[in-house]
């Protein structure tokens, strides 16, 4: 279910350091396995060595999942995001790994930001110590975009526990169900801003790469860690380009008397849009006036995505400015379902999409079936129910209506 999802990733729009205009894929490579030779004697590419740990090489682990909730300043959440509900969802993203179990979770307070050494202050750091030991827990992930070596380090050395962040258990995600070529070309890259990152520290500290969930097999190599990594990234991101060309050619030809209608929505779980679309529009697609339809979804509003990852995965949103239709996907069920709205909003207006276009979006608001489901006063928002099809048909006409329309311009 989550391959699905992945296998849309294209294209991250990160700025090089570097770049040479000129150099070919062949001429990088050349230039990269040459300094791979100077350290190994086989053939090893860069992700065998090196990179984040894999989530099938990671023990099983009892995880205690910490929300730091900013409680003022210019750093504290939108009034719309409820902190439980924000820690809820970080427990779903750990236990969606194989081995990674939740036994203990709790919100707690910090002031202004959560840049001090240790995250929290020391009486609160007690009481998470207190809390570790009491569960048994073997694990720890703050619920923050990303942590800084140092913390990372310093929290290590408190709890005596692996330290995840979101942007870690989110590649992981990603990096476990990941099948296509492209999808492992986009995690790989996704990877080199954190391994850059850790790099600097482990090269001035002498930490132990493991507990920066870092695999490092060139450390003792003579040979320019830094050129390998941008050399390599390089690389990956013309190959990414080649699969890229290559999937939108074929995509372009196999589709092209269809319409397109991405899908798109703030979920907490991967793979529910890809359970929506195969719930609640027919297979193979065709409106109701007989015209063909593609429908895509993406990963790119994943709730609160890493700030790093949002970059990466920002051009997978790039299908949404091409589609004929954009219809926006609302959990009702969810008492957050504002927050989340604006969330998506926010990401629409990010890569580009204007105003005009934003107020065309169909918005549908899903779960109606489920008790005490919120009604929104978004004028226009069609009610449906992908579990029993209640107003799907509705939706379907909808979308019908609004691609005639378009092609009629």
């Amino acid at each position: 279910m989550t391959s699905v999802l992945i296998r849309r990733l294209l294209l991250p729009q990160w700025q090089l350091a570097r770049t040479f205009c000129t150099s070919t894929t062949s001429s990088i490579d050349e230039r990269y396995d040459a300094l791979i030779n100077e350290a190994f004697s086989d053939d090893q590419t860069l992700p065998e060595h090196w990179g984040l740990r894999a989530a099938r090489e990671m023990s099983a682990h009892d995880f205690m999942v910490v929300h730091p909730k900013v409680r003022w300043g210019p750093s504290s959440a939108s009034r719309l995001k409820d902190p439980q509900r924000q820690l809820d969802e970080a427990v779903t993203l750990v236990n969606t790994l194989p081995g990674f179990r939740v036994v203990e979770s709790v919100v707690m307070g910090v002031d202004y930001n959560t840049k001090r050494k240790a995250v929290w202050g020391s009486g609160q750091i007690e009481a998470l110590v207190r809390k570790k030991m009491q569960s048994r827990v073997t694990a720890l992930m703050v619920n923050v975009d990303m942590l800084t070596p140092f913390q990372q380090h310093e929290l290590f050395r408190i709890f005596h526990v692996p330290i995840y962040d979101r942007y870690n258990i989110v590649l992981s995600i990603f990096k476990h169900y990941a099948k296509t070529q492209e999808a492992r070309l986009q995690i790989q890259l996704a990877e080199i801003p954190y391994i850059r990152n850790r790099l600097h520290y482990l090269n001035k500290y002498r930490s132990d790469p493991s507990t920066l969930h870092v695999e490092r097999q060139m450390e003792r190599a003579n040979v320019d860690e830094f050129e390998v990594l941008r050399l390599r990234e390089q690389s990956l991101r013309k190959k990414l380009q080649q699969v890229i060309e290559k999937n939108v050619g074929k995509a372009s030809e196999e589709t092209k008397d269809a319409a397109m209608v991405a899908v798109v929505g703030l979920v907490s779980h991967v793979g529910v849009l890809c359970h929506i679309c195969m719930t609640c529009f027919p297979f193979p697609p065709q409106l109701p006036s007989g015209r063909r339809v593609v429908f895509t979804d993406t990963i790119g509003f994943l709730s609160d995505l890493p700030m790093h990852l949002l970059a990466a995965f920002q051009a997978t949103l790039s299908h949404v400015n091409l589609a004929d239709v954009i219809v926006h996907i609302r959990d009702m069920s969810n008492p957050d379902w504002p927050a989340q709205s604006e969330d998506v909003d926010k990401t629409l207006e990010s890569i580009g999409l204007s105003q005009s276009r934003i107020r065309d979006v169909i918005v549908a608001d899903n779960k109606v079936d489920v008790g005490g489901a919120a009604t929104s006063s978004t004028p226009g928002a069609i009610r449906i129910s992908c579990k029993t099809s209640e107003g799907v048909e509705d939706l379907i006409e909808k979308v019908d209506e609004v691609i005639f329309n378009f092609c009629m311009k």
